[in-house]
């Protein structure tokens, strides 16, 4: 496969973006202040305590405390007792060491757990996870061996998590990892033990660390920077890896090196709500905090006179366009997509193992549990982050995030209920800031509604048009026809 990874680290914004056969498969961005915390270690106090949802509020020194729910406290995981609370474990104020499971999004603190997980490259070291566990790309035969294998060299209360890499290697060096991951645990509990909280004991992201993962995990290609310091820290991390192949080139043209390689234009359609496919078919995209939804649309395409093979033919384009669309915008959580309706289960067969396919070297763990009895097409990507659209965009101020905003008739008719309730008995005239499209709708064909409102209200109606961008009235001043009339358009 053709692969590069172009990185523009030169300004405050870090970004870096792997390309895949000439199309762009994911976009990372890390603004100032805005770093991912997943995997961080902190240790937390304690803010508030919840038995009726048996969690725990932490405050690790963000804008919004984190929640830790019981399950995920190791004296719970490991105790016998079945119907405990979790008072019994916390109390508001006690200091608590947690891990970062999921960054903050929206209203929502971060997810944290108190289960651990130290990473190394061929294993996940769980100091008190008291839990095995093979990668699942291992067959049946390799796990059960795995699990016995690394089950003798752990304590009771010890978790491990054996990574495929781990399998590909074969030999000891698991072992080595597990000496050195016990001892980094050992002082993260040093510096716990000398820290007020909240503190931070163990930051895991950095762009730099961040894409070095991505080199192991991608294992070859063309990697292109366009600072050199950068360079030669990328060269020395990969110093003694002869498994990886990665050939590195420092880029040092004045345009942005991303929009030398075209990947500015791709990160502006990421952010689209429309995504159009090949064959003038289309994909409509909306995120809500709750969940991911994805219409498909035969749009422009209307294919051969055989409606179920048009149908299958965009189904099966827009399944391979949604797998990339997943990874490039790293949307996670639940995710509903209506496929065109399929008649037949082997054309729905069909679709599903497209997008299995496309999403099979998905960094994120991806679970596609079928169809429903409607035809969605239900799935979940672990979320870790904030998406891609969701890290770059604001909440419009004007329609407050839903997209929508009253309609001109809308305002209109509220206009005229507001002018009903006004206190105009001592006035001839009031004067109304309005665009055109309200006015349209307020006067009418012919300005019917307006003379109509004139005669009963018995107050002439002054307008002055203003050139905003989306449809607004205000009722400015009361006084008489005169005076205002200087300050608007008398449509009479």
């Amino acid at each position: 496969m053709d692969r590069s990874i172009i990185i523009n680290v030169k300004t405050r914004e870090k970004r870096y973006a792997v390309i895949e056969n000439g199309k762009v498969s994911g976009i990372r961005i890390r603004q100032p202040g805005d770093a991912a915390k997943v995997g961080n270690i902190y240790l937390g106090k304690v803010a508030d305590v919840k038995p009726g949802i048996n969690a725990a509020f932490i405050d690790i020194g963000g804008i919004r405390h984190g929640y830790l729910h019981i399950s995920r406290l190791p004296a719970f995981a490991n105790s016998k007792n079945s119907n405990p609370t979790i008072s019994a474990y916390l109390s508001p104020g006690q200091t608590v060491m947690v891990q970062v499971k999921k960054d903050e999004t929206g209203q929502k603190g971060p997810l944290l757990t108190g289960i651990i997980e130290l990473s190394g490259e061929q294993i996940v070291y769980l100091p008190e996870g008291k839990y095995t566990a093979v990668s699942k790309k291992a067959d049946d035969a390799d796990r059960n061996r795995w699990r016995n294998r690394v089950r003798k060299a752990l304590e009771p209360q010890e978790g491990i998590i054996v990574r495929t890499a781990a399998i590909h290697a074969g030999g000891d060096g698991w072992r080595d990892e597990l000496k050195c991951l016990r001892l980094r645990y050992k002082c993260l509990l040093e510096k716990a033990a000398q820290l007020k909280a909240p503190a931070v004991l163990h930051e895991k992201s950095t762009v730099e660390a961040e894409i070095f993962r991505e080199l192991v995990r991608l294992k070859s290609g063309t990697v292109i920077v366009d600072d050199a310091e950068a360079l030669a820290r990328l060269k020395a991390l990969l110093a003694g890896r002869p498994e990886l192949d990665w050939s590195f080139e420092l880029y040092s043209g004045k345009q942005n090196i991303f929009t030398r390689y075209r990947i500015d234009r791709t990160l502006e359609d990421a952010l689209k709500r429309v995504v159009w496919l090949e064959n003038g078919a289309y994909l409509v995209i909306d995120e809500t905090e709750a969940l991911t939804i994805i219409d498909v649309n035969t749009g422009k395409y209307t294919g051969t006179t055989d409606q179920a093979e048009t149908v299958l033919k965009t189904n099966l384009l827009a399944a391979k366009e949604i797998g990339r669309q997943l990874k490039l915008r790293d949307y996670g959580g639940i995710i509903l997509v209506d496929f065109i309706d399929m008649q037949r289960d082997e054309q729905r067969a069909q679709v599903r193992a497209v997008l299995e396919k496309e999403l099979e070297n998905d960094e994120k763990q991806t679970r596609i549990t079928g169809f429903t009895e409607l035809g969605i097409l239900q799935m979940t990507r672990k979320k870790t982050r904030k998406s891609l659209p969701e890290a770059l965009l604001s909440v419009c101020p004007v329609c407050g995030g839903s997209g929508k905003i009253e309609s001109p008739e809308t305002l209109a008719f509220r206009l005229e209920r507001e002018l009903w309730e006004a206190p105009y008995a001592d006035y001839e005239a009031v004067l109304i800031e309005c665009t055109q499209d309200v006015k349209d709708c307020f006067c009418g064909e012919t300005d019917v509604h307006l003379k109509r409102l004139e005669n009963l209200l018995g107050m002439k109606l002054i307008f002055h048009i203003t050139r905003d961008p989306h449809p607004f009235y205000a009722i400015r001043q009361f006084g008489t026809a005169a005076g205002l009339a200087a300050k608007g358009k008398d449509p009479n």
